[in-house]
């Protein structure tokens, strides 16, 4: 158990946050869990995750709370965590911040750094779900000021944004975005959340608009009326949070890119082989094709022969005469 602060008291401007973790070896069961209290000493948030991977009990509580936080919430945006009892042990945290009696307890524990009353109060509340005599339990203290607890949080949230929109910002001029569709491999995919930069995933480039369709047309990828998919590079990744969509940026050749956002998080996506899939496109956008220069006109482009030519003119000249004469005989 861990002190992580200089000072002997918490002031009226600090947050105080509890970390933990536990395991109960006989029922392979691991969890961390979270609490924060605002500065009114209430519970302002808390989050658990338990597990039957014994690799997330290597998480030590001493972390940085946002990034002990955040594991937790990259277990359950994975799905690698037990639903029924994670829920249990969250309805137990939900009835502790209800009743100020409880809250008042367990705040006053951890602003006096009593750890042994917050391993008890915290076992009790756990070991009601989990049901195991031998828990190990293991906690942290950890306090910040509200203005770094902000600024943290809307540090967290902004970097992704900023991340891709750097991301198109780099696109070189001229380049086109089109939409694509994953292709998915239930199997032997590799899943949407381990996605990183730089995997090549197969993709179909959707056929909603004319360029889509110019493009589809000038790499090649239809045939009889179907489109083939083609290789494309993840060159961003990016989401707004935890339960919102995925949206992903890839590179298709040079200066064609494609987009695609995806709302299942659990779906698994086609990598890119080439020894099945053949080479990654070298085909770019084509410059404008230059203007055609205009040839001069002859009268065999017309249709016209050298003798069609003659034998109107002496019809022209015929004609003439003839006129001539009769003006004359008048």
């Amino acid at each position: 158990m861990a002190i992580e602060s200089d000072n002997d008291n918490l002031f009226s401007d600090h947050l105080i946050i509890i970390k933990g973790r536990f395991k109960a070896l006989s029922m392979n069961l691991y969890g961390l869990f979270i609490i924060i209290f605002n500065q009114d000493r209430h519970i302002d948030t808390y989050n658990v995750a338990v597990s039957t991977f014994s690799n997330i009990y290597e998480n030590e509580p001493h972390l940085p709370w946002d990034k002990y936080e955040q594991v937790i919430l990259e277990l359950k945006w994975k799905g690698n965590f037990n639903a029924n009892l994670t829920t249990s042990i969250m309805d137990n945290f939900k009835e502790i911040a209800s009743e100020d009696i409880k809250t008042n307890q367990l705040y006053d524990y951890a602003n006096n750094y009593d750890y042994d009353s917050i391993d008890t109060f915290l076992f009790d509340t756990i070991n009601r779900v989990i049901h195991d005599k031998n828990l190990v339990l293991e906690t942290s203290i950890q306090e910040v000021t509200a203005e770094e607890f902000a600024q943290t949080k809307e540090k967290r949230y902004s970097q992704p944004e900023e991340k891709s929109q750097a991301a198109e910002a780099e696109l070189e001029e001229g380049a086109v975005i089109l939409n694509i569709q994953p292709i998915l491999a239930p199997v032997k995919g590799k899943p949407i959340y381990e996605l990183k930069v730089g995997d090549k995933i197969m993709t179909k480039i959707i056929p909603n608009t004319d360029r889509a369709n110019y493009f589809i047309d000038l790499l090649g990828l239809r045939v009889e009326n179907h489109i083939k998919p083609i290789a494309t590079e993840v060159i961003d990744i990016k989401s707004d949070g935890k339960n919102e969509p995925i949206e992903i940026l890839t590179r298709i050749g040079p200066g064609i890119y494609g987009k695609c956002i995806e709302d299942e998080r659990q779906v698994k996506l086609r990598l890119y082989d080439p020894i099945i899939d053949g080479p990654l496109t070298q085909k770019s956008i084509p410059k404008s094709p230059p203007k055609p220069t205009s040839a001069p006109t002859t009268y065999e482009d017309v249709g016209f022969s050298k003798l069609t030519y003659v034998i109107i003119s002496l019809f022209v000249l015929l004609l003439i005469i003839f006129i001539l004469l009769i003006y004359i005989s008048f």
